[in-house]
């Protein structure tokens, strides 16, 4: 048994180490009171780590995702009812999405602490860990230097689309040459960005410039913005392919 648990363990960072044991601790606190379990907000990569290792070890587990547009994901192991609070926000000037995670940082929130944030027209959605509710109650009263209010909804509805279509025509599906393209920037450059930790492949950093993406991968390009990898549409005639591309808002 030992042997296994050791090949389990074999491959991951530190951190992503830290991240699995917390949460299997979780689903043994639960086995021994009873009460419910729950994990910080997961994006996509973390969740796809602590999966694996849960269904390794046949734990049962629920995992809470208020909308299908929603990647931000929480784990629970018993009620999972209760675990997750969705806000409305209101403003009057404009506010964009990078405007709310800067106010919610700056009043000391950090990674996990907070999930998916929607921008609409005069309104934002945002989910809570509910545990955090009267923190961020009492804390989170304005943005951008303006008064915004919020309240308690019971669901996240969205009435537009929260990316941008668009397509780029490529010679190769390397990483190297999308982040090129899609940052405008030189080969060269693009280089640098993944040398210096700019660039995060589905959700953790990457620097080795061979990787091929595939349909649903997702690039974040620090200071250009998130964009997901979707179908090929068609071929030019030299060859070269036509791809859709969508960034988030």
């Amino acid at each position: 048994m030992k042997k296994r648990e050791m090949r389990i363990w074999d491959g991951y960072k530190k951190c992503e180490k830290i991240l699995i044991a917390s949460i299997l601790e979780k689903s043994v606190q639960f086995e021994r009171t009873g009460k419910t379990q729950s994990s910080n907000f997961l994006n996509p990569y973390e969740f796809s780590l602590v999966e694996k290792e849960l269904e390794n070890r046949h734990i049962k587990y629920q995992v809470v995702k208020l909308n299908p547009m929603c990647e931000e994901r929480v784990i629970v192991f018993g009620n999972h009812s209760s675990v997750v609070t969705v806000y409305r926000g209101s403003f009057q000037e404009e506010i964009k999405h990078s405007d709310i995670l800067g106010a919610l940082f700056s009043i000391g929130y950090e990674h996990g602490l907070i999930g998916d944030i929607f921008v609409e027209d005069g309104y934002f959605y945002l989910t809570n860990l509910t545990r955090m509710n009267a923190f961020l109650e009492e804390h989170l009263y304005k943005i951008k230097n303006q008064i915004i209010s919020l309240e308690k909804v019971e669901s996240i509805d969205l009435k537009k689309n929260h990316y941008h279509v668009f397509y780029i025509t490529i010679s190769s599906y390397r990483i190297d040459h999308i982040v090129s393209i899609l940052s405008k920037k030189s080969r060269a450059i693009s280089l640098e960005l993944l040398r210096r930790g700019d660039v995060l492949f589905n959700y953790h950093e990457v620097s080795r410039r061979d990787i091929e993406l595939r349909e649903n991968d997702v690039l974040s390009i620090r200071h250009v913005g998130k964009f997901r990898i979707m179908q090929e549409a068609t071929q030019t005639k030299k060859g070269k392919r036509v791809v859709e591309v969508w960034k988030y808002l």
